[in-house]
Order: C-alpha cells, then sequence, then structure tokens
C-alpha cells in the first residue's frame, strides 16, 4: 500500500480549475511514496502509531540531515520519549538505519534530505553476525547505540511546522498516511504518549478535514517550501 496514489495528481488534473488547485499538484507530486515490507522480510503489522509507541525506545521529531548508504542522520528537534537511557543521553544528532537487504525497514532514502519527522526509533543493543558485508561496505544492519527504522508497523509520521500527519491511529495495515486526517500538533502527540490526556483527543484532533480546509494547508505547505 502506498503513502498516496501516484495517479492522483492525474486524476484531479482533470478537475483543476484554479491556481490553488494547481499548487496542491505539485504538492503532491513532491511526496514520498512508501511500498509495502520489502519481499525479503516478512513481519506482522503492529498497528497505526499510537499502537507502536510501547514497542519503541526513542521518540523523536527532526529533520533529516544526510544519507549515506542505508543510513540517514536526523538532527533532533524534540525528544518525546527516551526510554534507550532513561533520559539521561542527550544528543543533537542521531544515525538512522534503514533496509539492508533483509530487515524489514524503509529504504532511507525515501525519507528526503531537510524533510522533517517524527520518529518510533528501536535502539541497536547487539552486533549482527551480518552486520558488514565488504561487498556493499555502505549498507549494512547498524552500529551499537544507534537507532533503527522499523516498517512492521506506523513508526513514523511526517511533520510540517509542528504538526504531523500519517496513519497516527486507526489507520490499515501496511499504510502509513492518512490523507484525510487533520494534521495533528505535536504536543497534543507528546501529551498522549505521557498519559496526560486521553486518546478522544486525538481522535478529535485528527477528524477528517473538509474539502476546502485540505485544500488551503496543502497549499500552505506547498507555498512554505518555495
Amino acid at each position: 500500500m502506498l503513502i498516496h496514489s501516484n495517479t492522483m495528481p492525474i486524476r484531479l488534473a482533470a478537475r483543476c480549475m484554479s491556481m490553488a488547485c494547481l499548487l496542491l499538484l505539485a504538492w503532491l507530486a513532491q511526496q514520498p511514496v512508501f511500498a509495502a515490507a520489502p519481499n525479503t522480510c516478512e513481519c506482522i503489522w503492529q498497528g497505526s502509531f499510537t499502537k507502536i509507541i510501547l514497542k519503541s525506545d526513542m521518540i523523536v521529531s527532526g529533520k533529516i540531515l544526510s544519507h549515506k548508504g542505508n543510513s540517514m542522520d536526523l538532527s533532533i528537534d524534540r525528544t518525546l520519549i527516551d526510554r534507550a537511557s532513561n533520559g539521561q543521553e542527550f544528543k543533537k544528532d542521531i544515525r538512522i538505519w534503514g533496509f539492508d537487504g533483509q530487515q524489514c525497514r524503509p529504504d532511507v532514502k525515501e525519507f528526503p534530505l531537510d524533510s522533517e519527522w517524527l520518529f518510533a526509533l528501536k535502539k541497536i543493543t547487539t552486533d549482527s553476525p551480518e552486520r558488514f558485508n565488504p561487498n556493499t561496505p555502505n549498507i549494512g544492519f547498524g552500529r551499537i547505540n544507534d537507532y533503527y527504522l522499523s516498517m512492521c508497523g506506523a513508526y513514523w509520521l511526517q511533520v510540517h511546522e509542528n504538526f504531523a500527519t500519517g496513519n497516527l491511529l486507526n489507520g490499515q495495515r501496511w499504510q502509513w498516511s492518512d490523507d484525510e486526517m487533520n494534521p495533528v500538533l505535536i504536543d497534543l502527540i507528546e501529551a498522549y504518549i505521557k498519559g496526560r490526556v486521553p486518546v478522544q483527543a486525538l481522535l478529535e484532533a485528527a477528524k477528517p478535514q473538509t474539502a476546502v480546509k485540505k485544500l488551503m494547508n496543502e497549499t500552505k505547505k506547498f507555498l512554505n517550501q518555495q
């Protein structure tokens, strides 16, 4: 399942009569498209973002700084949870490992440079016999004390101006986005994670947008990227 259909801009183009709509098409064309789990791995879908919180060692938001092989560096904007070190480890940047040809992880190239995300990560705490292949020196399992991103659940949400969108709650299997949801403030997601607000607060905040509101939000995002 894809984050959005490649034919969506084509279908919309047939009905586009305004500059705002054309701007929306341009923004949609730039968005990453995530494929389902690769055939080289098998895993059970672990659920939407709210379901995988307890399975994660660290939940952070930030910006993609660089790619190298199957890893990417993230500049942390804020840390919502740090179970890996009980909140005692303060890092400005962290390295995240993606698909290495075997593990059920997304391709890091699906996360463009300078794009912003909310990640639920797992820490690499043990070495792997297949960690390094001399034939592919830039591809590997990952280094101890780095992090990896699973694709066996909605372990990431896309962020724009402190608002997150994606499979936050009650999404379908192998779906990493929800084009109909209203963007949800990261502060509210953090409050839910820390038990300060109930799940109903997220449900209310994420209620589907009206067509006009959705178009306005998408147009604003596109203009801010120019």
